[in-house]
């Protein structure tokens, strides 16, 4: 009888062991895992703060005419404002990316590593917000200096509505906006899904 306790007793120590190792094991891949996706999204928001993007605010102008027409409505000064805000917003994104891929490389619980990827998906999403958001405050101010401006009005035929060109204009933004935003999200959407799913099945060892 005593025999038989003292191999129950092993039995569950050894099953014991074998869940610890399992847990240890979800937790060493999914840490693994989110400190790659989040190198990946650091390395994505270097890259794009690096390369030249497609100017969509000079995107019904041509680009052999840009120069022209940027001095032609005296948008010299607003580009010029809005660049160094958003150099200056980018890096500061670049750096909380950084603070996120450190915190996460770094982290040595099931908890700590689920709150940085909670953190790591809001500042994601942030910045697609920012990115969007700036784009239209930007297109919005350049419409207006264009459209409100005497050498704009002038260059127009006789009897233009400005109603149907303020319309058409905006349409065409809009939907300008929405393909960068569908860009967006299927990229960086990618990473998002992936920091869901190891959060998810972190919940689950913790």
């Amino acid at each position: 009888m005593a025999q038989l306790e003292n191999l129950k007793d092993i039995w569950k120590n050894q099953e014991e062991e074998k869940i610890r190792f399992s847990k240890e094991d979800i937790f060493k891949m999914m840490h693994q895992k989110s400190s790659s996706v989040v190198k990946w999204i650091l390395a994505l928001s270097i890259l794009e703060f690096i390369l030249p993007l497609p100017n969509i605010f000079l995107f019904f102008t041509g680009h052999k005419s840009d120069n022209s027409f940027i001095e032609k409505y005296d948008l010299n000064g607003m580009l010029n404002f809005y660049y160094i805000a958003h150099v200056l917003i980018i890096l500061g994104f670049i750096y909380c990316f950084f603070k996120n891929y450190k915190s996460i490389s770094a982290d040595t619980s099931v908890k700590s590593l689920m709150d940085d990827i909670l953190n790591t998906r809001k500042t994601v999403k942030n910045y697609i917000y920012y990115n969007i958001l700036m784009a239209a405050i930007i297109g919005f101010h350049m419409f207006y200096k264009v459209f409100t401006s005497s050498s704009f009005k002038e260059s127009l035929p006789e009897n233009t509505n400005m109603l149907v060109i303020w319309m058409l204009s905006i349409l065409m933004f809009f939907i300008v906006l929405a393909v960068f935003w569908l860009i967006y999200r299927l990229v960086y959407g990618f990473f998002l899904k992936k920091l869901l799913r190891n959060y998810n099945e972190l919940g689950q060892v913790d």
